[in-house]
């Protein structure tokens, strides 16, 4: 049934490319949403603006809609409660500081690098936490705030914090996680540029927003308390939050580059499909049964719960997503694929592009043909590409291995003189002719297969050789089969 009242929100920084741990946290919010019936925002958190980049931000709506999330407010799409861009709101911000300093929960603060570096050395020399608490700034009388503003003397503003008590955050993943306020210093809300920080900023959209819940990496627990007192101040209800684990790599280091593909992008290049990385990252850490791995997102949608992720770290494994990048790959049908194969097979330099438009019906077939041993999309260049171009350059030593054998030397000649008067080039008659020729000779018919395989593929592994030589053709079979048996009588007598 539909929620109205469940907004949940991605709210990403546009400084790089969309990584592994990220993905994750929009695909949780995205199957929370959708399973709730509540709406997906997408919030754009551009407030460094030393990095944010409007590179950054289009590669990051490409890389969300590549894996298959769409959102129901945000950029490009709008929604009531706009704008979507953190620096399309500093208006807001201003006046929700000024509130703050009018309610008395925040004030004018003018003290110095130099001031605040003093502060902390003395707070350390008494044993207490090195924070800081506002000195003589916190409660400064009105008129010399005043007086100094006026004068032009630099400030940022920050949060009263209470000196006493705790701030409990309840999370949907940990359990109640308590923070003494005494531990909590003063923090900045407002610049001396005159803009948000991140902690000020994220919890006023949260607020202004009416999310519902704030489901986001474990990384941001720690602001977690700072913004429950900026929502209580403003005089807003709390979200429910949910801290979801970081993403590990198999040595248990948080995941990188060392660790092969990191972002979405380098996913889609090591040939990854979009839905077996959103069916994996929906299943990391996510807690559903372990009877299937195999999920539209429809169906991970309805099995979601957010109180079912694992608290501990998810620990990425890359033959998994393999695997089941496989089931995707082998799931679609011989066009699809012909269609993902033949700008591959161009850019390669596997196939003329030309060639490819004229004879898609065939890259068909050889995809039908090879499909189910393909692991990744970058596999097809390599595996289609015997089945184009002229003769092939052998590998000396693999065809020493294959050809220099006494019934090779006497039988394969012959072979490829069967191949040549075949009226008919079908699986049949080729399987025929070799099976036949076997027979005669009272050998196994794998005593000229092998050699035969290699001949036209350059492989001593290939998909099935009789398949694989129709779809050859007479004319490239032949041509290849005669270079090879050219071949064999150079090697050398025993």
């Amino acid at each position: 049934m539909d929620n109205p009242k469940v907004r949940v929100r991605y709210a990403p920084s546009p400084t790089g490319m969309l990584h592994v741990g990220g993905v994750r946290t929009a695909l949780f919010n995205w199957l929370f949403a959708r399973k709730m019936g509540g709406a997906y925002v997408l919030r754009i958190e551009d407030t460094d603006l030393a990095r944010s980049t409007e590179e950054s931000v289009e590669q990051l709506k490409s890389s969300l809609r590549w894996i298959g999330l769409d959102w129901d407010e945000g950029p490009e799409i709008g929604g009531d409660h706009g704008p979507y861009r953190q620096t399309e709101r500093f208006d807001l911000y201003r006046e929700a500081a000024k509130k703050l300093l009018d309610t008395g929960h925040a004030y004018h603060d003018f003290a110095t690098t130099e001031e605040l570096a003093a502060l902390r050395d003395k707070a350390r020399t008494e044993g207490r936490p090195p924070i800081y608490t506002g000195g003589e700034y916190r409660d400064m009388e009105p008129r010399e705030t005043q007086n100094r503003i006026e004068a032009g003397e630099p400030y940022t503003v920050r949060f009263k914090t209470p000196r006493e008590g705790q701030t409990v955050v309840e999370d949907l993943i940990r359990g109640p996680v308590t923070f003494e306020n005494v531990n909590i210093e003063d923090f900045v809300i407002m610049k001396s540029s005159d803009t948000p920080t991140y902690n000020f900023a994220a919890a006023y959209d949260d607020a202004a927003m009416e999310m519902s819940h704030v489901i986001r990496g474990d990384d941001h627990l720690s602001n977690t308390p700072r913004q429950v007192l900026i929502h209580e101040a403003l005089g807003y209800g709390l979200p429910a939050f949910a801290h979801v684990p970081q993403v590990l790599g198999p040595d248990k280091k948080k995941l990188s580059k060392r660790h092969g593909a990191a972002s979405v992008e380098e996913f889609a290049e090591q040939g990854i499909l979009p839905e077996a990385l959103f069916n994996y990252l929906a299943l990391l850490g996510a807690g559903y049964a372990a009877d299937e791995e195999i999920f539209a997102p429809n169906e991970l949608a309805k099995r979601f719960r957010i109180e079912k992720v694992s608290g501990n770290p998810a620990v990425f494994d890359e033959k998994k997503l393999t695997a089941i990048n496989a089931v995707y790959l082998h799931r679609q049908s011989p066009e699809e694929l012909a269609m993902l194969a033949a700008p591959m097979l161009a850019e390669s330099g596997t196939v003329d592009a030309a060639e490819l438009q004229h004879d898609m019906p065939r890259l068909t077939q050889i995809m039908a043909l090879l499909k189910e041993r393909l692991n990744r999309a970058t596999d097809i260049p390599d595996s289609v590409t015997y089945f184009y171009g002229g003769e092939l350059e052998y590998d000396p030593e693999e065809f020493q291995k294959q050809f220099d054998k006494e019934f090779v030397k006497e039988n394969f000649p012959e072979l490829v003189a069967r191949l040549e008067a075949l009226p008919d080039w079908t699986e049949a008659t080729i399987e025929e002719a070799i099976r036949g020729l076997a027979a005669e000779k009272e050998k196994g018919a794998r005593h000229l297969i092998h050699p035969l395989r290699f001949a036209v593929t350059g492989r001593t592994v290939s998909a099935g050789l009789f398949e694989t030589l129709q779809l050859l053709g007479r004319e490239r079979s032949l041509l290849r089969t005669r270079h090879a048996a050219e071949k064999l009588r150079q090697l050398p007598t025993q």
